[in-house]
């Protein structure tokens, strides 16, 4: 099927402006939706807003997902709980945010069906694997379980699709991706903690500044 457009999750990461870098290339429009979901780095949101406008996407769309108040287990949700220092000790992580993913995933695809928009973009890969909804196994239900419930699709006998395309590949060979494509690295946002400057020492800080640095990238 021809791959008419997109709707991308946009965090303000690396990851996923590297995806949105790369969707331009392959879709005629693109849109991108991000989530303000109380968490404590919510300052990401800024930065996903400056990403779409200089992608130049068709439409950013910024949504609310006020559930996440009422949760407390999770460090990125909780600043009682401390951020995690250095590289992931446990699996699940402490960062975890109990079905965040299939959250966005089911929001963007409401806006799949009212935009009759066949794929949604997602930036998971192989450093995510700790986290259960970062998974192949999950990629591939929330899609069957999208199609099964989408008006679009009953209506035009289509399909939507999730577009993992980073699944499987390492953070060094995205950024590798994001160099070739021109990606301005300089404008995203990848700190846990949610620091201005970024703290340098949370896992995530870590995975961005070993990956940046193994394309020799200078901030």
């Amino acid at each position: 099927m021809e791959k008419k457009n997109i709707i991308v999750l946009l965090s303000g990461g690396m990851d996923s402006a590297t995806l949105l870098w790369y969707v331009k290339r392959e879709f005629p429009e693109v849109y991108a939706i991000s989530f303000n979901y109380g968490q404590r780095h919510s300052v990401e949101i800024t930065y996903a807003k400056e990403i779409a406008k200089i992608a130049g996407v068709k439409d950013h769309i910024v949504v609310d997902i006020p559930v996440y108040s009422a949760v407390r287990e999770s460090a990125l949700l909780n600043e009682e709980i401390d951020i995690p220092s250095g590289e992931y000790t446990e699996e699940p992580p402490i960062t975890t945010v109990p079905m965040r993913n299939i959250n966005f995933l089911s929001i963007a695809s409401i806006f799949a069906d009212i935009l009759e928009i066949n794929y949604i973009g997602i930036g998971v890969h192989a450093l995510d694997v700790p986290y259960p909804d970062c998974r192949p196994e999950f990629i591939a239900a929330a899609e069957a379980a999208i199609n099964a419930g989408s008006t679009f699709v009953a209506k035009k006998k289509e399909r939507i699709h999730i577009y993992a395309p980073f699944l499987g590949m390492t953070k060094k060979e995205i950024a590798k991706l994001g160099k070739d494509l021109g990606v301005p690295y300089e404008k995203t946002y990848s700190c846990y903690k949610g620091t201005l400057p970024p703290c340098g020492e949370c896992p995530t800080c870590l995975q961005r500044k070993e990956a940046l640095e193994s394309i020799g990238y200078q901030p």
